[in-house]
Order: structure tokens, then sequence, then C-alpha cells
């Protein structure tokens, strides 16, 4: 695996953060994502990416995580809603590779990455502590799946993480 090293800006995005247990993700996604569009489309605010989940918290001990659902956006504040809210990746320099495929391999994809990452003494922009992990920038990026792609073997997602001081 060679990821793409680049730089970012900052990405503002409207999204719903939940914490909740790793298994119920796939429940939460499409859910929030049908709010987050809803509440854009009411708006009339314009969606400038593809959908994503950002990562916040890892909990090892609980099997928890919190995440946040969302849709890329211009800058720019948001009307006041008591489950979207404004958030914004932070710009930085981040390692990217592309999964192709099911998003029940993901997890795979994620472990090649943290592997190349200790390999090659990248260091995540992450704090731990007592086996729960703090993301300041580990985002997914869904750029072509459903509704979209019905055939899962044609869907691809972009992994990226902040990488540490860049």
């Amino acid at each position: 695996m060679q990821p793409n090293i680049a730089k970012r800006e900052a990405q503002p995005y409207a999204g719903i953060r939940q914490t909740l247990k790793r298994g119920k993700l796939a429940q939460f996604v499409p859910g929030s994502l049908i709010a987050v569009c809803g509440f854009l489309q009411k708006h009339r605010l314009h969606v400038t990416g593809a959908p994503l989940i950002r990562y916040w918290v890892v909990d090892y001990n609980t099997g928890e995580i919190e995440v946040e659902v969302g849709v890329p956006v211009a800058a720019g504040t948001l009307p006041v809603d008591a489950a979207v809210h404004s958030a914004q990746i932070p710009a930085g320099t981040f390692a990217t590779v592309i999964h192709r495929g099911p998003y029940d391999a993901l997890v795979q994809t994620t472990a090649a990455l943290m592997d190349w990452a200790r390999q090659n003494k990248v260091t995540w922009a992450v704090s731990e502590r007592r086996k729960v992990t703090h993301w300041d920038g580990r985002v997914e990026h869904y750029l072509v799946g459903p509704p979209d792609e019905p055939n899962p073997k044609n869907w691809q997602t972009e992994i990226a993480i902040l990488i540490s001081g860049g």
C-alpha cells in the first residue's frame, strides 16, 4: 500500500454526531444522511462534496465510537437545528487511500493504512488514553456508492487521516 500524502484546506460540513456501538454504524448512517440532505434541501444550501463519516472517538474498551455523518457544504453559518450542525475537518497534511468494494472490508483497508504508518514512522494527529483514541481528522468520503451505484464491487471510499504536525 502506498497512500497519497497531500495538504488539504479545512473542509466545512453539515453533520449529525452520535456515540454508538461500532456494529450499529451501518444502521445509523443512512438515516443520518437522509436527515442532513433533507435539512440542506429545505434551506437551499449547496453540497460541495461526497458524503462522509468522521471518526471522533474510538473506545476499544467498550466498542463504542463517536462519529459524525455529514455532507460537505460551502463555508458559512447553518440555520439552527436540533440535530444537524456545522463542523469542519481541519486543514493539514492527510494520508489517503481509496478502498474499492463493499463497506464490510473497509476495516481491512484502514488497518493496512495504520500498518503503513507504523512501518514508515508516520504519526497521526491523535491522542490516546486507556485504549480510547481521540482523532483530530479521520474521515471516510463515500465517493461512489448507494444509491447511485447498486453494485458493491464498484463502490469507492476514500479513507483520509490527518498526520501529526502536518
